[in-house]
């Protein structure tokens, strides 16, 4: 058995370590165009921001460690061409590469903008390891940075150059962050965070161009001119899917999986932020672009493409950050998905405490719980200094169980004075939600 992974990142390099694991004597080929093999790119903003003092920590395994397991790992060449028909890929050199099963991680790439004067020195985005170590040492040279876009890459980037001591202000076509996440309700939240910790806010606008000679100068925002030394764009992702058009690979938004991650074309497979996978809440394809759903689809990526037969289960996203000292837990759909799906619903909103109320230290939760009409549960938005990350795991796990609202209020928590309260503030609007479901 010969297996070929195009793509080093998180999803191909667990691919290629699981099929090891399962299989001693096939023959493991990861191909990556980079001249790293596996590193974290979630880790990125907050090695730019010194939280991790080296951007080499970043690097999960050397090269050697993959030699070592058998695994013949090829850096800094592009697979040019795949040939499905004669079950090989061309690399960049013109290397040529049978297989008998191959794993398709292609990833992701930052998602073109159109912006005058963007390929001026100074712009940036935090997607690669070089990229990001350049944009570290260019901030020792300047003074203000505009980040444009709202979600999460971009909240955690713009606290990353504040923290480097940068004049920082946030540019965004959307009045709400993280949209794909949070209602505007919660997202109101973490604009006044923000605002508290000194990021300026330009919302609803865009850059229309970046002035400067070689490097930039100055941005400008409808009719109005900034100063500015850094523009980063963070406006989100999409998925690498040439390679599999070019291939014939059936695609979608990314490219089309069965629940065995096997693509149209038998014997070849896909994983990671490139592979479309069956969302839990929809039951429609969607790209999931978190690095916990990566590893894992590579998993049952690497087993089938062996011979197995695992089923990769739909995904309900669930997502956590952190912008300073604030957590932001979300998963499930928005008001904006369900009223364009035309889901009736219900909703409640709770903040509470993230300890007992009378413990020194508590600090204020805020919950959302969304469900539809029979009390199935659509949305968890959580957002808080303390307490955000155990509550979002442990409702993620009920909610992929079948935990409904109901169930949810009557669930057993543990509790300690410095820890939680003794009725957890998920229970509690739970409760507000059924008190709306009865009405």
């Amino acid at each position: 058995m010969k297996l070929v992974i195009i793509g080093g990142g998180p999803a191909g390099s667990e691919a290629a370590l699981m099929a090891r694991k399962i299989d001693r004597t096939a023959e493991i080929y990861l191909i990556e165009k980079q001249e790293y093999p596996q590193y974290s790119p979630c880790g990125l903003p907050y090695a730019l921001a010194k939280d991790i003092e080296n951007f080499d920590d970043l690097i999960i395994f050397p090269k050697e460690f993959y030699e070592k397991q058998g695994i013949k790992i090829i850096l800094n060449q592009e697979v040019k061409k795949i040939d499905t028909s004669e079950k090989i890929v061309v690399l960049s050199n013109n290397e040529i590469i049978n297989f008998d099963s191959l794993i398709l991680s292609t990833g992701s790439k930052p998602t073109k903008v159109e912006i005058e004067g963007i390929n001026k020195k100074g712009v940036f985005s935090i997607k690669n390891l070089n990229e990001t170590k350049e944009l570290s040492e260019y901030i020792k040279h300047s003074k203000k940075a505009f980040v444009v876009g709202f979600g999460i890459i971009a909240l955690e980037s713009a606290y990353a150059l504040k923290k480097r001591g940068l004049d920082v202000t946030i540019v965004a076509r959307k009045a709400r962050p993280m949209r794909q996440n949070l209602d505007q309700d919660m997202g109101d939240i973490v604009i006044e965070y923000l605002k508290q910790k000194g990021i300026n806010l330009i919302l609803e606008k865009e850059i229309s161009k970046i002035e400067g000679n070689e490097k930039v100068t100055n941005v400008l925002i409808e009719n109005d001119l900034y100063p500015a030394d850094i523009v980063l764009i963070a406006t989100g992702v999409c998925p690498n899917i040439d390679l599999a058009i070019e291939a014939g690979i059936e695609v979608g938004r990314g490219i089309l999986t069965n629940d065995k991650l096997q693509t149209s074309v038998k014997n070849i497979y896909a994983c990671g932020d490139c592979a479309s996978i069956k969302d839990f809440f929809t039951g429609k394809q969607i790209v999931s672009n978190l690095g916990t759903n990566a590893v894992r689809q590579a998993k049952i990526a690497a087993i089938n493409a062996l011979g197995g037969d695992e089923i990769f289960n739909p995904v309900i996203n669930a997502t956590i950050t952190e912008i300073f000292d604030l957590k932001i837990g979300a998963f499930g759909l928005t008001e904006d998905q369900l009223m364009e799906s035309k889901i009736e619903y219900a909703k409640a909103k709770y903040k509470g405490k993230s300890r007992a109320e009378y413990y020194p230290g508590a600090k204020d939760i805020f919950v959302k719980l969304i469900t539809n009409i029979e009390g199935k549960v659509l949305s968890v938005q959580i957002i808080g200094e303390e307490g955000v990350f155990a509550r979002t795991l442990a409702i993620a796990f009920a909610i992929q169980k079948g935990m409904n609202v109901y169930e949810l209020s009557k669930s057993e928590n543990c509790y300690c004075p410095p820890l939680s309260p003794t009725i957890d503030p998920l229970q509690i609007c739970a409760e507000l939600v059924i008190k709306r479901l009865k009405k």
